[in-house]
């Protein structure tokens, strides 16, 4: 029997860009993630592959904040059990088994308490409150970082490890800001170094988010920092004419970079052509027996 996937155009119907990095009204964005507003059988997924799932417990993941709505339907779903689902897809795809699966289930479904996590707005905001107290409500990993791709824009990027598939390491722009600050970096190039499966959680929010403003900021994840990166760049882009670099520091951070660099020269008017560019810092002319040969020219940068 041939098997068929039904796609629903659901980025037409639920969109996120109202909620896109707002943080000013937390009820409405987590009333509208947690409704049941996805039909199993009209998602991107196999409904046959959602079956099979189910039947051995890879889907029934806790969600702190899931007694917000409790009419939940058994062939419906809310974005926050969507999203799980996508990750289910991608780990089994990328050959993590079920037990891999069931493993990292549990680490996104760690308890953060609200006084522990959370300002006192948001400790007060009713739609958090649980039937015994606020205080001793929680929220689960997977739905912290779903709430901050959204109201923060956080691009996130998880990596799997096979050996270790719940000690993934969750990569993000601020986690930059730490390497770059840290004179212990090494822990982050381990990281990178190990073998890998390497997964955007925020492409999963990308179908729902349409104005040109409403998208993540598409920043490569680099160890280098950004003086460090314009240093590499310059140096490819005069690779075949590069005959020195000068890098200058202040306070052992790189402020201004010399490049020298060597070109030949068949006519001594080309020379006039390179120096109306008004592109050259210093010029040194080389001749032979009269002629020109080449000519050097240093350029300065400021990093």
């Amino acid at each position: 029997m041939q098997l068929f996937r039904f796609f629903v155009f659901m980025e037409d119907k639920f969109v996120l860009d109202p909620y896109f990095g707002e943080t000013t009204d937390p009820d409405s964005l987590i009333d509208y993630i947690y409704t049941p507003l996805f039909l199993k059988t009209k998602i991107d997924v196999l409904y046959f592959d959602i079956l099979n799932w189910e039947k051995y417990d890879l889907l029934d993941i806790d969600l702190g904040l899931g007694t917000v709505k409790t009419d939940y339907k058994k062939t419906a779903i809310s974005f926050v059990q969507y999203v799980w689902i996508k990750m289910v897809e991608a780990l089994i795809k990328y050959g993590f088994s079920y037990d891999d699966i069931r493993a990292i289930r549990a680490r996104l479904s760690q308890k953060l308490h609200f006084e522990l996590n959370y300002n006192q707005k948001i400790a007060e905001n009713k739609a958090l409150q649980t039937s015994d107290n606020h205080k001793k409500g929680y929220i689960t990993e997977l739905e912290k970082l779903v709430l901050s791709t959204i109201a923060h824009k956080n691009n996130y990027t998880f990596f799997f490890y096979k050996d270790v598939p719940a000690d993934y390491f969750l990569f993000a722009d601020d986690l930059l800001e730490m390497f770059h600050a840290s004179d212990e970096n090494y822990f982050f190039l381990e990281k990178f170094k190990k073998d890998h499966f390497s997964f955007s959680f925020y492409k999963i929010f990308e179908p729902f988010l349409h104005g040109d403003s409403h998208q993540f900021d598409n920043r490569s994840i680099s160890m280098l920092s950004d003086e460090e990166d314009k240093v590499l760049r310059m140096i490819r882009r005069n690779y075949n004419e590069l005959k020195s670099i000068t890098i200058r520091f202040n306070q052992s951070k790189p402020t201004h970079l010399e490049i020298k660099t060597t070109k030949q020269v068949s006519a001594e008017s080309r020379i006039m052509e390179h120096i109306q560019k008004r592109d050259y810092s210093t010029i040194v002319i080389q001749t032979v027996d009269g002629s020109v040969v080449n000519f050097e020219n240093t350029k300065k940068y400021k990093l």
